[in-house]
């Protein structure tokens, strides 16, 4: 994949991707990432009259425009959740964690997938009754960014002109309004666009803000559907979300390290969807997001990442 940003107004910023069967994709974004207009001559127009691979190549230069949207000019183009900037943001604080902190936060879905591989005497929760079998348990992860950690952070705080004299993590979201929670969302993309240009570690600033409860999704054609309601509306969006089917956690310090693993794969999921072949660090073989992993399954092209026999990096 190759990218060009050819031009940008106040509304949007203009691209050229050319994909990896070499067809030009033109594109206009805004800096939401919303597309707003995509023109490609190597591919039929209409859906219907798109095999899987052409849908795919069409999707992958959309996901890499805003990608490099995001890279190129800190605008917040990137669903969060598919972002692998912030997952890894995500991962590196859940890696500097003590284990006191990791069973504080993670201790509801580590008790759950335990009680699920026979060895836990009691579940987390209860399985709602149109949940599928097997279920895949989830957690939305809210990621703060400390800007008093770092230079670049409070420089771009003032830019966004947010207060930094009192720390991010004691700030009650319940009490900022619309414009300030819009600021700090753009400013939190800026800062992590930056910090992977400028080789930042973000665990000195990252931080996990916030988690929802424990819940449950199921397989809903090309998406993934909540089996139940009981989580409580959210303020933003969430910057990485746990999707795991039953697996044996063994004890706290392995499923410590598993969700490394796990979210590595995620990261490398979130690169191989733009067609980008991931950096060496997240070349691992596992599940990561459910449906890339349909993906892999349907798609000739991609390899079977999430097939611990595959031998897609070798």
């Amino acid at each position: 994949m190759d990218g060009l940003i050819t031009g940008e107004n106040g509304e949007r910023v203009g691209l050229s991707i050319i994909d990896n069967d070499d067809v030009e994709h033109v594109i206009e974004m805004e800096f939401d990432g919303e597309i707003k207009y995509h023109d490609q001559d190597g591919y039929p127009d209409e859906p219907a009259n798109q095999t899987d691979e052409e849908s795919e190549r069409i999707r992958q230069a959309r996901s890499f425009a805003r990608y490099h949207v995001f890279i190129e000019r800190g605008y917040d183009t990137v669903p969060a959740s598919e972002n692998p900037v912030r997952i890894d943001a995500v991962r590196q604080a859940i890696n500097a964690m003590d284990r006191a902190e990791f069973e504080d936060l993670f201790g509801d879905l580590y008790q759950q997938l335990d009680f699920e591989d026979g060895s836990g005497t009691s579940p987390a929760m209860t399985i709602p009754p149109n949940a599928t079998d097997p279920c895949i348990y989830c957690k939305n992860i809210y990621l703060g960014i400390d800007p008093t950690e770092t230079d670049l952070g409070t420089q771009l705080a003032s830019k966004h002109d947010l207060d930094v004299t009192q720390s991010a993590a004691e700030i009650d979201l319940t009490d900022v309004s619309q414009s300030e929670l819009e600021s700090w969302g753009e400013f939190s993309g800026e800062f992590a666009a930056q910090a992977t240009n400028s080789g930042l570690d973000l665990s000195e600033a990252a931080y996990i803000d916030e988690m929802s409860d424990l819940y449950v999704k199921y397989p809903n054609g090309a998406q993934l559907a909540i089996a139940d309601d009981h989580l409580a509306p959210a303020a933003r969006n969430s910057d990485t979300i746990i999707e795991l089917l039953p697996i044996d956690p063994q004890d706290l310090e392995y499923f410590k390290s598993f969700m490394d693993h796990y979210l590595r794969c995620q990261i490398r999921d979130s690169f191989v969807e733009m067609g980008v072949h991931p950096p060496e660090e997240f070349q691992v073989i596992g599940m990561g997001r459910f449906m890339a992993a349909r993906g892999y399954d349907y798609i000739d092209f991609y390899p079977e990442f999430h097939n611990p026999n595959a031998k897609a990096f070798h």
